[in-house]
Formats: C-alpha cells, structure tokens, sequence
C-alpha cells in the first residue's frame, strides 16, 4: 500500500487551522481524542501516514506507518532532504510514550517493547537514517553521525508531543540502545529518561573484548568453541565447496569480501556469535573436530548463518560497519588463537565492510564524549546487560549519573531483560520505570504475578545479527 500524497502547503494550513478550531479548548490545544488522531498525525507538517490493522494480539491499539521529512544535515535544513520510517502504536494519548530504536531498520508490523508492555504505553518506533528506505539519495555518508541521528529524534520528539503531552521513555536494545543514550546526550530534556539494553560503548580495536571472552563462562566451553573453529579452518579445502552449493541454492553472492575471506570471517565470528546469542547449556551442540565436513558446515550455517557475509547482507548493514568504523568503535577480532590456519588475518573488522568507494576516518572523541556524558550529566539512565555477553566488556559506566541503575543478567546474552532478573532487581527496575513514566502499578497492567510478556518482535531482521552487526 502506498503512503498518501502530502498535502499541498495551503491545503495542510487549512487542515491544521479546522483541526485547531475542532480540538482548542479555554487552556489550550486538548489531547486529540481517538477520532481524530489520524487526521491530528496527518496535518504534521512533512508526514505522511497511513493506518494499519494492529492485529487480534493488540487489542484496543491502533497502529500506523509513517515517514517524516528529515533534512540530510541539521545544520544546512534548506538543503537536501530524505524520508525517514516511522511507526506509531497508539493506545490512549494520556498514556506514556516509549520512543524506540532498534538502531538500524524498523519493522511495519506491531509490536510492543518490554518497557511498553510494563507500562501499557504508546510507542513510537523510528528506523535509523541511512538504512532501509530511510537513505537520502545521492548519499552523502559523512552526514551518518551520532549527532545527526539524534538530532532526527529531536525533531521527531518535537513534532508528536503536542499529540502526547505526558512522559516520555526512550528505549532500544544493544545498537538501538547506545543511540537512545546518544539522543539524550544532545538532547537530554527531551524525553524523561531511557532504558538502554545491551548497550556498548565501544573503542577502536577494542582488545577489552579479547580479554573478556578469554575468562567468559567456563574452559571447557570455551575450548570446544576453539576446538571447532580450528577444525573448520583447517579443512577449508572441504568445507568451501559445501558453502558454495548452499550459495547457489539460496542465490548467495560474496564479490564484496571475497568467498574465501567471508568464510573465514564466519568462522572467527563463531566464537563471539556463540556467547553473543546463545549459552552454556548449548555447548554441547557444537560439533567436536571429528564430526563429519557436512556437520562442520552445518553448525557454521546453522548457528552463523552464511548470509550475514554474503553481498546482500553487506549492503544491507552497510551504513552499521561505516558507523563502527567512523564513531561507535569496535571489537578487536578475537583470533590470535587461530593465527596458524588464518590466511586473512585482522580483516574481520568493519572497513572491510563499508561500502565500496568509502573512505572512513576514525574519530577517537566520539565515544569517550559520551561516557563522560553519562557520568558527569547522565540522569534516570537504566542499562541491562547480559553476563555471557560480549558486548558487555563495553558497558557504561554510570560515574556520578544521577537517578541511573545498571543491572547484569548473571549468564546472560545479547538479549538480556528486566523480566530475566532476579525478583528483587526486577521489581526495583519496574518500579522505577513507573516512577519515570508517571504512572501507578494499577495504571500500567503489571500486577506482581504478571511476567507473561509478548515476545518483542524482529529487532534486527530475519535473525539476530553477528558481531559487527549488533
């Protein structure tokens, strides 16, 4: 379905002046009531909105697809101008808003985050600049910058707040996560507090990541994870033409890394993938070196999946591996282990994955800027992180941030939650969340019995992403 047409200049001015005649009170614009909120999103100047069904899971929402004109550069907002995507699921306008970033694309079909579903509240999804349809073409990649996006959640804040005047929550997880903490820094009143998951702060070649998945959980698991990346690189002469049988089957192309340089980066990426998604009562799914070629393979597909370094996929995340390259910073490749079987050594890092012609210049300030940030003016800051987690050899620290928490999830991974923390954590985190968003446990749904939450949803896409891609 195609959006709507936009409205031409005097024909918005017209709507917007009905609208204001339809909804002004003695104290000023009202909430706008159910009826006519499509038509209150409508006159936003630069949206363009259609309405969807929330589905039988969502009872009582309403949900609709968006995109709102952003300038390319904030600071020249004459000049070249791009759309970026947005949902809404809408519950009540006196409820609280939970704005969301995944941190890369935004998926057109409903669904509620944790902190939306603890708080029965309203959430306004934005997919990141540069990635899906949300890319200004011609592209000009040096306007792909933590200050840019947030001044696009700036802007978005801006325009939806009249049509939700009550708190409002910042949420994401893991890339999603860092750039809601990157939103406050530059903007920091204005959404009420955030609740970042899995959120890095990253150096460049950062050897904190080695360190940490040197002692992650415990040796055994860890030597088997090495036993069988070994085993893979060293029956390389085998294991490639299965690769490329399944390349052709699922119409798989590797030109931008090259098939044997992508096949050696899934095998160094297996490690990291293992504790970034899964655990340690899975290790022993993992094939010892005497397992069959096919059974090599399978694990490598099964649990890495090929396609993440096929061109499709390097095309897709592009804009990701140039922003690791350029600000967010990133892990030093975890290999030494492996270095007599490599024939590719310290490639598997994000300029080998940038678009072709980009040239990235690293800017050291970015990130320590951040942090400082956080510890110094930080305030009613929330991180979850998972302690099997490799990201969390990254994790902020909190300093003298005022009114902020920072939980772990004892042997847990990328997908670490509130709801997985221990009772009495979990209830102070909920607490917390209902003091920020204004609202009493009656008034959000949760008694203390009810953890029953809906699964989040495709964050990433078909499947979590490996570790460049978070």
């Amino acid at each position: 379905m195609s959006f709507a047409e936009p409205l031409s200049r005097r024909g918005r001015l017209a709507c917007v002046l009905l609208l204001y005649l339809l909804t002004a009170c003695d104290d000023g614009e009202s909430p706008p009531t159910e009826e006519d909120l499509l038509a209150r999103l409508a006159a936003i100047p630069g949206l363009t909105v259609r309405e969807e069904p929330a589905g039988a899971q969502l009872p009582g929402h309403r949900f609709f697809v968006m995109e709102f004109e952003q300038p390319v550069d904030h600071a020249r907002p004459d000049g070249q101008r791009f759309r970026q995507r947005l949902t809404l699921l809408h519950v009540s306008s006196a409820s609280p808003m939970v704005l969301y970033s995944g941190g890369y694309f935004v998926s057109t079909e409903p669904s509620r985050r944790e902190p939306t579903q603890m708080l029965g509240a309203n959430q306004l999804s934005v997919e990141h600049r540069y990635f899906g349809p949300s890319r200004p073409v011609p592209t000009d990649w040096s306007q792909l910058t933590i200050r840019q996006s947030a001044d696009d959640f700036h802007r978005i804040v801006e325009a939806f707040k009249p049509l939700y005047p009550t708190r409002w929550l910042s949420t994401g997880a893991s890339k999603g996560g860092e750039t809601m903490v990157f939103f406050r820094r530059f903007h920091p009143q204005d959404v009420d507090a955030t609740v970042a998951y899995v959120a890095p702060l990253a150096r460049f070649d950062d050897e904190r990541f080695i360190t940490f998945q040197e002692a992650v959980s415990e040796a055994s698991c860890r030597e088997r994870l090495k036993a069988f990346q070994r085993a893979a690189l060293s029956r390389r002469a085998a294991l490639l033409p299965l690769m490329d049988a399944r390349a052709l089957q699922r119409g798989l192309t590797f030109e931008h890394l090259g098939r044997e340089r992508a096949f050696e980066h899934a095998v160094i990426e297996h490690y990291f993938y293992f504790w970034q998604y899964d655990g340690l009562s899975r290790c022993g799914t993992v094939p010892e070196p005497s397992a069959s070629d096919a059974a090599l393979m399978d694990e490598l597909d099964g649990r890495m999946g090929l396609d993440f370094f096929s061109d499709a996929d390097v095309e897709d995340y592009g804009p990701y591996h140039y922003q690791a390259a350029v600000e967010l910073g990133f892990p030093s490749p975890f290999e030494n282990h492996l270095a007599d079987v490599l024939q590719y050594p310290g490639t598997d890092v994000p300029a080998q994955y940038v678009p072709s012609g980009v040239s990235t210049v690293f800017r050291p300030e970015a990130m320590p800027d951040i942090q400082r940030w956080v510890a110094t003016e930080g305030e009613r800051l929330m991180f979850i992180y998972g302690g099997h987690d490799p990201w969390t050899a990254a994790a902020v620290e909190l300093g003298n941030a005022r009114e902020a928490v920072l939980y772990t999830v004892a042997g847990g991974n990328h997908g670490a939650r509130i709801s997985q923390l221990p009772e009495a954590e979990r209830d102070e985190a909920r607490e917390l969340l209902r003091q920020w968003a204004g609202v009493s446990s009656q008034a959000s749904g949760l008694q203390s019995q009810s953890w029953r939450l809906d699964p989040e949803g495709e964050e990433f896409g078909p499947r979590p992403r490996p570790r460049h891609q978070r």
